[in-house]
């Protein structure tokens, strides 16, 4: 039977991509460049899963990879971030729809390479996706080389970005697949709320955000098999 999708699967943590993995079968390992790749069968969908490492440079340095060597069909980002939206709750899944750095001055992102301010998600993927989230829970993700968890931090962000989720790494993945040309989204759980009890709260809940992040996708996947090929 010919696979429906190529399907990549970027992730910081291990614990991000464990429940995906859990549910694979088929699954081979090829070490590459220092890490490990998984590539998987889910539901008829070959995923090629890896966790690259906390921050923007292995992000980008293992997506990059991804797309050379296994050339996916696209490619989804999984894992946990802070909350920045009143909406949102601990365990809550986001879809990002649009991705951009918080740590990066917006005037040098407009006027230098890839000038733009922000990277959008994939436009046919975010309509599938979309139907399966409340509208609260859809929209931007903001990155940075740094755990937030102030609270005089977090308003600084919401004010310049008015994101609903900020972590270490998905807006890099976005770049690499904007220069690429390869379809991206992102579906992240809450782990804290990004303020100053956010240290505490994400070590609580970040493997149980994590596994909600992961079933989420697949379930999607399954929900929405024809609608992928």
């Amino acid at each position: 039977m010919v696979k429906d999708m190529k399907l990549g699967i970027v992730s910081a943590m291990p614990i991000e991509i464990e429940y995906v993995l859990s549910k694979c079968k088929e699954v081979k390992e090829i070490q590459l460049k220092r890490n490990i790749y998984y590539q998987g069968n889910y539901n008829n969908h070959e995923l090629i899963i890896v966790a690259s490492g906390v921050g923007k440079t292995n992000a980008s340095i293992y997506t990059q990879i991804m797309v050379d060597h296994f050339k996916p069909d696209g490619i989804i980002n999984i894992g946990v971030g802070g909350g920045l939206s009143d909406s949102l709750e601990p365990f809550d899944v986001v879809l990002g729809k649009s991705f951009s750095y918080h740590d990066v001055r917006v005037k040098q992102m407009k006027n230098m390479f890839p000038f733009r301010t922000a990277f959008k998600g994939d436009s046919h993927l975010v309509t599938i996706f979309a139907e399966h989230f409340d509208d609260d829970k859809q929209g931007k993700i903001v990155s940075g080389e740094s755990f937030i968890g102030s609270s005089q931090d977090k308003k600084e962000i919401i004010k310049t970005y008015h994101p609903l989720i900020v972590d270490m790494e998905t807006s890099s993945i976005a770049h690499c697949c904007f220069v690429n040309d390869i379809p991206f989204i992102s579906l992240n759980a809450v782990t804290d709320l990004a303020d100053d009890e956010a240290g505490t709260t994400y070590y609580k809940n970040d493997k149980e955000a994590a596994d909600y992040a992961g079933e989420k996708l697949l379930s999607i996947l399954e929900i929405e098999k024809e609608r992928l090929i």
